[in-house]
């Protein structure tokens, strides 16, 4: 297998090579400059001597002036109209630029960091059932209701990226609500559903991609009952959404957590093969990281704990 795996990771860092723009990447191959496959194709190139990249901090700043064109004066990444910026996609940026060595990183990084505490989700009154709405993790976009995955992306990028002691002190109460909001989230079998674990009574199932998420942004609490019981649920059902970016982010979790998934590799290769025909570089990056053999300690979104 690691044979096979270097052969396709080196392909696919040469695609997307090919593909990259004058500064970034887009979703798919010809299209424009995104902040998600930018990110992710910054961590697969970066993280591994990956092949054509002889000077990688001019290769960094090369890609960063997209990411630092998109930064608006909030400290945000804006990529379209100011109230619709991706939360989401702001937590994935603000971890991989705590991965980066350029110094133009740390700049989009300590802006971006501010920006990304400051926001919460809205806060709802009390409801029937166990779920407390009065919980503010982060929203899809501003003013609105805090969901489970841009709060995971969110709390794993303050985690990594808040470096300094006056940084760690002013995202502690965000990172200690957020935790909050996601146990509270939890499924019954474990894991995480896109926004609530029940609805109108009715238990709601947990999604592999957002549990594989959830388990990243919690790594650091591994040892806990609740998360032994996320992590448990995601290994047994690691193969039953088989595409290509599920398959990649439930790579990196088991990673995270040291479990060995052979088969979510080598269906991971077969998955990619697709995303390669369709040039969907996001999934092609995201492959590109989770199969690179010096990634598999995930060091660009390891948690100590």
């Amino acid at each position: 297998m690691t044979g096979e795996r270097e052969l396709v990771v080196a392909r696919l860092h040469q695609r997307l090579l090919a593909e990259a723009g004058a500064s970034g990447w887009g979703y798919y191959s010809g299209k424009s400059s995104r902040v998600e496959p930018t990110c992710w194709a910054l961590l697969a190139l970066t993280a591994t001597a990956a092949a054509g990249i002889s000077d990688r901090d001019g290769f960094e700043w090369r890609h960063l002036a997209y990411l630092s064109g998109t930064q608006r004066d909030s400290g945000l990444l804006v990529e379209t109209d100011e109230p619709l910026s991706n939360l989401s996609s702001n937590g994935l940026a603000l971890a991989t630029l705590a991965s980066l060595r350029a110094p133009d990183a740390r700049v989009l990084r300590d802006r971006l960091l501010t920006a990304v505490v400051a926001v919460k989700g809205v806060s709802l009154p009390p409801s029937p059932g166990p779920q407390d709405n009065q919980l503010q993790g982060w929203p899809w976009v501003k003013d609105t209701f805090s969901w489970v995955e841009p709060t995971a992306w969110c709390l794993l990028a303050l985690k990594k990226a808040a470096s300094s002691q006056e940084a760690k002190a002013a995202a502690a109460p965000r990172v200690a609500e957020a935790e909050r909001l996601l146990l509270n989230r939890m499924c019954s079998p474990g894991g995480w559903n896109y926004g609530n674990a029940n609805t109108l009574g009715q238990d709601l199932r947990p999604y592999v991609p957002t549990t594989a998420v959830g388990l990243l942004a919690m790594q650091d609490h591994r040892g806990e009952a609740e998360i032994q019981r996320c992590s448990r649920w995601l290994t047994d059902d690691r193969l039953s959404e088989p595409s290509t970016i599920s398959l990649a982010l439930t790579a990196m979790a088991l990673g995270a957590y040291n479990v060995t998934a052979d088969d979510v590799e080598s269906r991971l290769i077969d998955a990619v093969a697709q995303s390669e025909k369709s040039g969907h570089l996001l999934a092609i990056a995201m492959a590109a990281y989770a199969l690179s053999a010096d990634t598999h300690n995930l060091e660009a979104l390891r948690v100590q704990g």
